[in-house]
């Protein structure tokens, strides 16, 4: 499969955040969906050191044309996402009495904080002129309580996955289901966070090897750095967005819901504010099982070259 179909079936796979954003290659306007996101100047676009990705695969998914990064005129966009209708219903998983933290991060099938607040939900900016680089090598989450730091995670295309132990005594072994397994790696208590290393954009889940079900984590590998996720606070703050007319998602991957604004982003503070509803009859049917949605969400294959 070709980059540019890789891109292109990733722009479906995503939902909505497919329409990408355009760069100037040769004086003609390029959707992003078809030319990618580079992640930093030519100079520093290899992968990080280690990493089992060549900088030739990296740059034909986020920078074919070969294009300088963005240096225009940017802003940041904050805001709060929130949920309205039915409060989540119990996830229904077993926990052990050592994973307090687990418990209170996967008792649900999502989480709410006060005020309606919606954990874990991506936002992205789209639709913007530029090519926007990722500012560092590494995606971190962190395990505590046998529970991830949250329960999605996002990448740019090159950048690693870092997992760190914060446990004092217990240990995990992460890994990317969806990717290939080249060795069984163990997050020891405080030790040295494993690497993951995804092998083309798309959607994977971080999950742990032991018996531990309950922990995991959606993963998405986009072709575009201007992303967030939101804590149990709502809140969520993308900088570096080239001023213009942008499209923002939020996004809540165990529901497969979405909602979108278009807004012009300004120099300095920029504000949009989300709100999704979630009815459990509607959208659960009587016949699914909370248990089953809170471990693997909309399940979808990573795609990539053939």
């Amino acid at each position: 499969m070709s980059a540019k179909s890789v891109l292109l079936v990733s722009a479906v796979l995503l939902v909505a955040f497919g329409a990408g954003c355009k760069a100037s290659a040769g004086g003609e306007s390029v959707d992003a969906g078809e030319a990618g996101v580079v992640l930093a100047s030519s100079a520093a676009a290899a992968p990080p050191k280690s990493s089992p990705l060549d900088l030739e695969t990296v740059a034909k998914v986020v920078n074919p044309s070969g294009a300088l990064p963005y240096s225009g005129p940017t802003g940041t966009l904050r805001g709060t996402v929130r949920i309205e209708g039915d409060a989540p219903p119990d996830s229904n998983l077993a926990f052990p009495g050592f994973c307090g933290e687990g418990a209170a991060t996967y008792g649900k099938l999502f989480r709410v904080g006060q005020d309606k607040a919606l954990a874990d939900a991506m936002v992205a900016v789209t639709g913007y002129s530029g090519y926007v680089p990722a500012r560092e090598e590494a995606a971190k989450v962190t395990i505590h309580g046998c529970a991830f730091s949250r329960r999605t995670v996002v990448a740019t295309f090159g950048q690693r996955i870092e997992v760190s132990n914060l446990d004092a005594t217990t240990s995990y072994m992460p890994y990317l289901d969806g990717a290939t397994m080249r060795a069984i790696m163990v997050a020891i208590p405080r030790g040295e966070p494993v690497r993951l290393y995804p092998q083309q954009p798309g959607r994977y889940m971080l999950r742990d090897q032991l018996p531990r079900e309950f922990l995991v984590a959606d993963l998405f590998v986009l072709a575009y750095p201007t992303t967030a996720v939101t804590g149990l606070d709502g809140q969520f703050e993308i900088t570096g967005i080239p001023t213009g007319k942008v499209k923002v998602n939020a996004y809540l991957p165990v529901l497969n819901k979405t909602v979108a604004q278009e807004i012009e982003i300004k120099t300095g503070d920029n504000v949009a504010d989300f709100t999704l509803s979630f009815d459990a009859k509607k959208e659960l049917g009587p016949k699914v099982d909370p248990a089953a949605a809170a471990k693997t969400g909309p399940r979808q294959k990573p795609v990539g070259p053939d």
